[in-house]
């Protein structure tokens, strides 16, 4: 993105400008009275199930959160794309002599809790305190206009990925009129369906409602704050391409003392694809793998290191003697591509171990791709090195049923994937959201040249042409798409704050647009 030297001199002498109040008391104040309400109608909403499969789910998702924005007068529409999936929810607030259009993002859906874990029932939400991420008591909810410790958590499925965002914007909202607030930008709320399950529809959804969903930034509520607690601004997210293979040895399982050392072992093959594909320091090894690896510039690393003061407590924290690269900066390892082995099957152990050559072995991969990777090129240079390495590839699962070269073929499925996404932190509406975040927060917000995690970011900008900041709001260790996910109650109230400080404040922050 090329920018202008008008828009660069706005965005640098915009924090000269002179700061308003913060409304943060004021919100504290009507959330101290207030909150039994929000926290009643947060476990309301978290006890819906939310598994973007369940279609009897989401419906139920739906219904509850259009009568909850209708409350505040906002009403939601839901938004289909002609392939199928899941509806976004739509809505908007018009503010009187706008001039700047933003859409706030959160998403409906959750992960699935299959595999067990919880402590108790995923969604029956519950207050309580945690220790080393762990549930250990629990704790009632504050009477009608007491408060509760802000150290303690909501306990439920999606409570922080991504359902505690949306209870923030119901209760900033009640927050604006209780203080005689009004919004100072058009307000669009769009909360998705499916993005656990890979937004596969998105993009088609958000080609139909193109016209609808045209903004000057969208506010993406997702992702958690820092691991040390201080709030962080996103400018962007890392791709995301998964991959799996199998490979294969006879036909029928064989006695490893006949055949151990003659038959080929598909676990072995595996794992000396696994070695072939990374190093034990997360260097990738495909040929040519780096070559649109952007060099990391003198100003991100400056980021990346303020963002890696606290590796040793997290280390710490996870039980870890060391990190790979003897070390390295984590807001550094983040900023890099990575490829994680999510798992390996084989065979058996324990108990179920037998002395068998296994016939099968599959290994999960995924890929976090940086900004200029696509995942088609990566997938192309997976299947080149695994043609190098001798193997035929193939499409159908059931093919080597039938092959009498099993041991040389390699079936392999992908998921669609996505790449990466940043923004220039100098953009003014950039510039204005810090600000906004530092005045509700009391300090200034790390700035995240890219989050560690992945967002399908790419939709908005590839079909809307759409700015994307994100603004995380929920705890680190939330836990999030594993058993016991939580939200501490600090992170909801922060929430609130930075919302309504944004709603109101961002159309006087920004500078207004031409008309």
């Amino acid at each position: 993105m090329r920018l202008s030297l008008a828009t660069v001199a706005v965005a640098l002498v915009a924090p000269l400008a002179v700061q308003a109040q913060s409304l943060r008391p004021q919100v504290d104040a009507w959330r101290r009275a207030h909150e039994r309400e929000i926290l009643v109608e947060a476990f309301a909403l978290l006890a819906i199930p939310n598994v973007a499969s369940n279609q009897d789910d989401i419906a139920k998702n739906v219904v509850f959160l259009t009568e909850a924005f209708a409350k505040r007068g906002v009403v939601l529409t839901p938004l289909r794309a002609p392939t199928g999936g899941s509806p976004a929810l739509f809505g908007e607030i018009k503010a009187p002599g706008a001039t700047r259009t933003v859409v706030f993002y959160a998403h409906y859906d959750g992960q699935p809790v299959a595999g067990g874990g919880w402590d108790a029932d995923p969604f029956t939400p519950k207050l309580s305190r945690y220790q080393n991420s762990a549930p250990t008591a629990d704790v009632p909810l504050p009477a009608p206009g007491d408060t509760v410790d802000p150290e303690v958590r909501i306990r439920a499925r999606s409570a922080s990925d991504d359902k505690g965002p949306i209870v923030a914007m119901l209760a900033a909202l009640d927050a604006m009129k209780a203080l005689k607030q009004v919004p100072s930008v058009n307000i669009k709320f769009f909360l998705e369906g499916e993005e656990e399950a890979g937004s596969n529809h998105l993009g088609a959804l958000l080609r139909t409602h193109k016209d609808k969903l045209q903004s000057d930034a969208w506010l993406f509520f997702d992702g958690p704050v820092h691991v040390s607690g201080r709030p962080q601004l996103v400018l962007g997210v890392r791709g995301v391409m998964g991959a799996e293979i199998t490979l294969y040895g006879a036909n029928r399982a064989l006695h490893s003392g006949h055949y151990g050392n003659w038959a080929p072992n598909p676990s072995v093959a595996v794992a000396n694809l696994v070695a072939s594909l990374r190093d034990t320091d997360g260097r990738i090894k495909l040929p040519g793998f780096y070559r649109d690896v952007p060099v990391m510039t003198a100003a991100d690393r400056a980021l990346a290191r303020a963002l890696s003061a606290t590796d040793d407590s997290v280390r710490k924290s996870l039980g870890l003697a060391h990190t790979e690269l003897a070390n390295a900066p984590l807001g550094e390892r983040i900023m890099q591509p990575a490829l994680n082995i999510r798992g390996i099957r084989t065979g058996n152990v324990g108990g179920g171990a037998s002395n068998a050559v296994p016939t099968s072995a599959t290994v999960s991969i995924d890929f976090r791709l940086v900004p200029d990777q696509k995942p088609a090129r990566i997938r192309a240079m997976l299947e080149q090195h695994l043609t190098t390495l001798g193997y035929t590839i193939v499409r159908d699962p059931n093919a080597a049923s039938t092959s009498g070269n099993r041991s040389r073929l390699a079936y392999v499925s992908y998921d669609s994937g996505y790449t990466a996404v940043r923004v220039p932190s100098v953009l003014p509406g950039v510039q204005a959201v810090k600000r906004l975040m530092a005045r509700s927060y009391g300090q200034e917000p790390f700035i995240m040249p890219i989050l560690g995690g992945s967002l399908p970011l790419f939709h908005f900008v590839e079909q809307l042409g759409a700015t994307v900041i994100t603004v995380p709001t929920v705890n680190a260790d939330n836990s999030q798409h594993a058993p016991n996910e939580n939200l501490r109650v600090r992170n909801l109230w922060d929430g609130i704050g930075v919302m309504t400080e944004l709603m109101v404040g961002l159309g006087r922050e920004w500078a207004p647009r031409l008309q």
